[in-house]
């Protein structure tokens, strides 16, 4: 059982970088390439999965800090430039849906809910990820939000109750669905529950272990199986 009201919600707000879609092949791969192209040593997968979670310059500036501590303000951006370019140049031709996401965005569609996406992922980003991963048809156009929409991205609340605005919902109608601290502390701060999942990175720590150490305790392993409890939660 959830430890929320299920029959209240209307609104569910997912973000995008694992908890809908596995990315991280293709950020790695961007990662390798500029450290490449800048004689610095490559990158484990792993590792690049613990700055996901807070963009694309956040991600790019703590890999130049983790490879070249002295690095100045001009090389960081520098170095975030051409990640972004690589990344966007490149597509995203490995990023897949996570399993169990397209059977859970069904069940929340039948059960009447209104879908967005709130991701701190580059808006220029958003249209091609979604579509190579075929979640296109569940989120229209306008109820998708990136960082480039809002003043300060997740953890602040200003995206999800941008998006509960868009929706027509209140933010307490609405609930979150994300991997990481930064899904779960922008929901608590914008006031609407949240079911966290095992899917993602969170930093490089567990989240079923950050999450009930800090009050959240809606934990899955995978979103088919939040989805299910979801429903079966409002019958």
């Amino acid at each position: 059982m959830l430890s929320f009201d299920a029959r209240r919600v209307q609104g569910a707000l997912f973000d995008l970088d694992g908890t809908l879609v596995d990315s991280l092949p293709d950020l790695h791969y961007a990662v390798c390439e500029v450290l490449k192209t800048w004689g610095l040593e490559p990158m484990e997968e792993e590792e690049v999965g613990r700055y996901i979670g807070k963009g694309a310059i956040h991600l790019a500036a703590e890999v130049l800090r983790a490879r070249k501590p002295d690095a100045t303000n001009e090389e960081r951006d520098r170095f975030v430039k051409e990640y972004v370019d690589t990344l966007a140049g490149m597509g995203c031709s490995h990023t897949r849906s996570i399993p169990g996401v397209l059977e859970a965005l069904e069940i929340f569609r039948s059960e009447g809910l209104k879908l967005a996406l709130v991701t701190n992922k580059d808006g220029v980003l958003i249209d091609a990820v979604l579509e190579q991963a075929g979640l296109s048809p569940y989120f229209p156009k306008d109820l998708r939000f990136s960082a480039d929409d809002v003043p300060t991205p997740k953890p602040a609340p200003d995206m999800l109750l941008l998006a509960a605005s868009r929706m027509e919902l209140d933010p307490a109608d609405c609930m979150m669905l994300g991997d990481s601290r930064n899904d779960a502390q922008a929901a608590a701060n914008a006031g609407m529950p949240v079911i966290l999942l095992e899917t993602g990175y969170n930093e490089g720590e567990p989240i079923a272990k950050w999450g009930p150490q800090n009050g959240f305790c809606d934990i899955f392993k995978s979103m088919d199986l939040a989805a299910k409890s979801f429903s079966s939660s409002r019958h």
